[in-house]
């Protein structure tokens, strides 16, 4: 099994007062502690207790732009709360779509000079100069995990400084790209997030089995050569993982999967190989034929969910606890 949080009391979380939300569906669960995966330790049962307790979920409304139907990455911005950046599966242009708190396309990003071979996750952390930037993964390998043609050689990521202003209208953006290969073979890919000390981390997609997380360096132009730092088993559920962002905090990992949504935390400077060994929780999601995306807010109080489709629902989950955070 992997990352385990601790089987602790349950805590709840605070309602993120950033964005203004209508009340609507409920989500998978109604007890609103979510559990662990598996029993947690002795060990686990002296870290600090989790914020497990958050409201149902809310759709705040339905994408209605036409060009976001295979919506496949979420993330929120750290500049701009209440915006979001998004983007589509294979088959879109270097695109990056920003939309508001109730669901509206305000805003489309054309990376100039960007590779869109098979994009699959993005991700909002801070760059070389520490400012907030956007991470897109052109990392999927379809071929990689299922042997339908050959497999990629090698992957990038493309990152750019947000905007100091809202996003709005039609922008081109020049990006910086990092080339990547793995350690090993060729792998499929479907998440990856930022970490506060700016490396930069992909998550395997795999059909059975464990997934297996990657890391490198703060990425700049210079190709890299990831390293692999954990194995990860997200059964029971789905195995297959599909989007992972972490917490502004860099303390908590949500990792999505077509059956559940997953939730790991670390304790300060605990490596992903430790904290991936414990048990998860499974939080809240709103129910989703295929569930691609996930983004916390910018105050870690809380986190949205976007399937692929037409018209998808942009859903939000808040921790209830003002105490808490993640």
């Amino acid at each position: 099994m992997i990352d385990a949080l601790p089987s602790t009391p349950r805590l709840c979380i605070a309602l993120c007062g950033a964005l203004a939300l209508a009340a609507c569906d409920a989500g998978d669960d109604d007890d609103d502690t979510m559990q662990p995966d598996a029993a947690s330790t002795s060990e686990d049962a002296a870290r600090p207790p989790d914020c497990a307790a958050t409201s149902p979920p809310t759709v705040l409304g339905r994408i209605d732009d036409a060009r976001l139907a295979e919506l496949s990455g979420l993330a929120a911005s750290r500049l701009h709360p209440g915006l979001f950046y998004a983007h589509n599966d294979s088959g879109d242009g270097p695109h990056v779509y920003v939309v508001d708190a109730s669901a509206h396309v305000v805003a489309t990003i054309t990376l100039t000079g960007a590779s869109s071979v098979d994009w699959e996750d993005i991700a909002v952390g801070p760059g070389a100069d520490g400012a907030p930037s956007v991470f897109v993964g052109d990392v999927g390998d379809n071929a990689a995990r299922d042997g339908s043609g050959a497999p990629r050689a090698e992957v990038h990521v493309h990152h750019f400084p947000e905007p100091s202003a809202p996003p709005s209208g039609a922008i081109e953006l020049s990006t910086t790209t990092t080339t990547l290969t793995y350690p090993d073979a060729a792998h499929d890919c479907e998440a990856i997030f930022v970490d506060p000390d700016g490396a930069l981390f992909l998550l395997s997609k795999e059909d059975e089995g464990p997934s297996t997380l990657f890391r490198t360096a703060a990425p700049d132009a210079t190709p890299r050569v990831l390293e692999a730092i954990a194995s990860v088993t997200l059964a029971p559920g789905s195995a297959s993982a599909t989007a992972a962002d972490l917490s502004p905090s860099g303390r908590s990992l949500l990792v999505r999967s077509y059956g559940a949504l997953r939730l790991y935390t670390r304790t300060p400077d605990e490596p992903w190989s430790d904290a991936l060994a414990r048990a998860p929780l499974r939080m809240r999601t709103q129910p989703e034929l295929q569930s691609e995306a996930v983004a916390w807010l910018p105050d870690g109080r809380g986190y949205v969910t976007a399937p692929e489709g037409a018209m998808p629902a942009l859903a939000r989950v808040d921790l209830l606890d003002p105490a808490c955070t993640y």
